[in-house]
């Protein structure tokens, strides 16, 4: 790469960041593309020889966060030794990015019909995780008989309601620190529960 070609990939990387910044202070729908380019430092035109609109920007943060982080947590999640472990891990990883996570399950209904399913086939990837992991604690007797798929739906609804809803549950501080536990006791009791006790 020549010299222009590498200061404009760092220019590209700058706006990528400062705009990932924005959208977790004010939403991805409240910010505007000004206020993105003030904070890189760069003319507004700068911004829009990278991304031609707000909309590609944002499905390049969120396609580019989203592949990060769901090969982080299929990491964490394969490291696991059981179900509980697999949970707990993806909750520990949930909150250190709750503020990102937060934003995008809180605007996720107003997003482009592109952008919800590029969130929802990174979702989907994780969620397949615990399915099989579902499924092999039933074929080992460990959990009850079930459909594994509306397990892992109610698990990943549970989590995306109090992330949603996070101003509501916690002043501040983390609302998957407050209810990391009951998450997961609340559900691995429901997959373990015998009809006759």
């Amino acid at each position: 790469m020549n010299k222009r070609q590498v200061q404009k990939q760092q220019t590209r990387n700058l706006i990528l960041q400062q705009a990932k910044n924005c959208f977790i202070s004010k939403g991805f729908l409240n910010t505007t593309t000004s206020e993105i380019a003030a904070e890189c430092g760069i003319a507004h035109g700068t911004l829009f020889l990278h991304f031609n609109n707000k909309e590609i920007l944002i499905i390049e943060i969120l396609d580019q966060q989203l592949e990060i982080i769901s090969l982080k947590i299929i990491e964490l999640i394969r490291e696991a030794y059981d179900l509980k472990e697999m949970l707990n891990n993806y909750l520990d990883f949930i909150q250190r990015e709750e503020d990102f996570f937060h934003t995008i399950t809180r605007e996720l209904p107003f997003y482009s019909d592109e952008l919800r399913r590029k969130i929802i086939f990174r979702e989907s990837l994780i969620r397949k995780k615990f399915v099989k992991a579902i499924d092999e604690g039933i074929a080992r007797g460990n959990f009850i008989t079930c459909d594994s798929v509306m397990a892992a739906t109610f698990l990943f609804s549970t989590i995306s309601y109090y992330l949603s809803l996070k101003n509501i549950f916690v002043s501040e501080g983390s609302v998957i620190a407050k209810f990391k536990d009951k998450i997961i006791l609340t559900f691995l009791s429901f997959l373990t529960r015998r009809e006759d006790a």
